[in-house]
């Protein structure tokens, strides 16, 4: 069996919102009799999934997965006049690459030595000539050897892209130092912020954060203790709002020609429940269009 160069699929299970985040938010909803007869682990689990199936359809709208998660991809590019390599990833915002290879020939690609001499732009991933094994120079395209300027290049490369967004595993009120569930996207530095209720607050990652540990280094001690499953990170709030408005609009949505009833009054008649739900969905999108990715 032949086997193409190609890279593996991303599997996307990363729901924007936690069920406390949901729960905690001003929707009206009741979420306690989701599953007829179900108890209240069987309400939280029905929850989740229709949460998960809420971000799945801002991901499509999206076009991309804005959590921050590790991504594989191959592509076909050139170098350029002025002597760079020049990717265009899927994922954006790129936090950080971490392997390249590339070739004129895809079953024989040359790993770069150092990713980290990267240059990140808006969507754009930049490769200095410097790093790059090839027959361009200064003065223009040599004879002889390697990849040379306009010629096509195969390039399969992973990077870490997107806006933190994961749990607490234990953090403690005065502490330093907590633990994530998962590590993606954390920069010495950068401030996020901690979904909590009442005892939410905003932290800022201290200068001596080794990237990729799970163990969360801050500035400054921790004002309250948080238990395992808190929300964590950087998520625009709007990408949030909006996924507890299409959830919203799921959980009403029950049959397009459903039964309604009005606040004051006894049940009215029968219509397309898109055409009162909709809105909610509307708005979400509209909040959420400065983050869509355009193919």
């Amino acid at each position: 069996m032949a086997t193409g160069v190609t890279t593996l699929s991303d599997f996307s299970e990363n729901p924007y919102l936690t069920i406390a985040e949901y729960k905690n938010a001003p929707t009206a909803i009741d979420f306690d009799n989701l599953v007829v007869g179900g108890n209240a682990q069987a309400q939280d689990a029905e929850l989740a999934n229709v949460i998960l199936r809420a971000t799945s359809f801002l991901n499509e709208y999206l076009n991309q997965d804005l959590t921050a998660g590790l991504v594989n991809e191959t592509q076909r590019t050139r170098i350029t006049s002025q002597g760079y390599l020049a990717l265009h990833p899927n994922r954006n915002p790129v936090l950080s690459l971490n392997t390249l290879s590339y070739g004129s020939d895809p079953n024989n690609l040359v790993a770069l030595p150092d990713p980290s001499q990267s240059w990140f732009e808006n969507q754009q991933i930049i490769i200095p000539l410097s790093q790059i094994s090839t027959n361009y120079s200064s003065a223009g395209p040599l004879a002889f050897g390697g990849v040379g300027s306009r010629q096509q290049v195969f390039v399969k490369y992973s990077y870490i892209a997107g806006y933190v967004n994961t749990t607490i595993a234990s953090a403690t009120a005065t502490q330093s130092s907590f633990t994530v569930a998962d590590s993606s996207g954390f920069i010495a530095g950068e401030r996020y912020r901690i979904y909590d209720g009442a005892s939410s607050e905003t932290i800022t990652v201290s200068s001596s954060y080794v990237y990729g540990s799970n163990t969360i280094l801050t500035a400054s001690a921790l004002a309250y203790s948080h238990a395992n499953g808190v929300a964590i990170g950087n998520l625009p709030t709007a990408i949030k709002q909006a996924t507890i408005l299409v959830t919203t609009a799921m959980l009403k949505m029950r049959g397009d020609a459903s039964m309604t009833m009005n606040i004051t009054t006894s049940p009215s008649r029968n219509f397309v429940g898109a055409d009162r739900y909709g809105s909610e969905i509307a708005l979400a999108l509209e909040m959420i269009n400065l983050y869509r990715r355009v193919r």
